[in-house]
């Protein structure tokens, strides 16, 4: 695959063998340094990766992409920061659709396969008043690992659908490479187009599913997409619609 250079993504690599987080350790080098944009840590292996919401990421070591970018989107108002989200989850869906097809982002940031989870991502932003100090984009994406834990519902890797094994730096260029296009997307103000791409491959879009809110209640809904800050819009069969946030609703089936 001939994969374009990125001007500035991924250039500089600070490469850990182990780590407890990327994405904790990114946050330390911004705190106490001045990296450049686009710097990002790789890791071999964590010891306490970090999934959405509170959850953990795990990898077996050299297997995988364990990998959190820098970036300074500083123009970008606190409100819109879910953008951020929306450029991630493009670039990674990228990268597995070059393997493997029916790729879709789970919201808010998951990228399934079928109906079996290949990767997670994780934003982290540093505030600064109305605007977005510094960002870290944290993505675990399953390489060639074949094997899971029993505890973890429904992961895959794209070893395990394709039955090859995979470079990894291979990888970690053509990722680095499609981050950087979605990201100056973001840097040049198209967020209509990043929202409508968003939406073209966003998991179970216009399907009806039951799902389950914060409150334990069950009921059948149909996603019909998110607003800007990024939360869910879901029909119900009454026509009604309801708006929900990151923790308040999950799918049933």
């Amino acid at each position: 695959m001939n994969i374009p250079d990125a001007l500035f993504t991924g250039k500089k690599i600070i490469h850990l063998t182990e780590t407890e987080s990327t994405n904790t350790y990114a946050m330390d080098v911004v705190a106490k340094t001045n990296p450049s944009e686009g710097t990002c840590v790789l890791a071999d292996y964590q010891t306490g990766g970090k999934g959405q919401i509170g959850r953990y990421w795990h990898s077996e070591a050299s297997k995988n992409i364990l990998v959190s970018y820098i970036f300074y989107p500083t123009t970008l108002q606190v409100q819109d920061q879910f953008y951020l989200n929306i450029v991630s989850g493009l670039a990674v869906k990228d990268v597995v659709a070059a393997y493997v097809p029916s790729v879709k982002i789970k919201w808010p940031n998951d990228i399934y396969v079928d109906d079996r989870k290949i990767a997670g991502i994780l934003v982290q932003n540093t505030l600064r008043e109305t605007n977005i100090k510094s960002t870290i984009i944290g993505i675990g994406l399953n390489v060639n690992q074949s094997i899971f834990p029993i505890d973890i519902p429904n992961p895959t890797s794209l070893s395990l659908l394709t039955d090859t094994l995979y470079d990894i730096q291979d990888l970690l260029a053509l990722l680095s490479s499609r981050l950087e296009f979605y990201y100056l997307k973001l840097k040049n103000g198209q967020l209509v187009t990043l929202m409508e791409a968003y939406l073209s491959h966003l998991y179970r879009k216009d399907e009806w599913a039951v799902f389950r809110d914060d409150k334990d209640y069950i009921f059948k809904g149909k996603i019909i997409g998110i607003d800007t800050q990024g939360r869910l819009k879901i029909e119900l069969e009454d026509d009604r619609l309801q708006v929900f946030g990151f923790r308040e609703i999950s799918f049933v089936f």
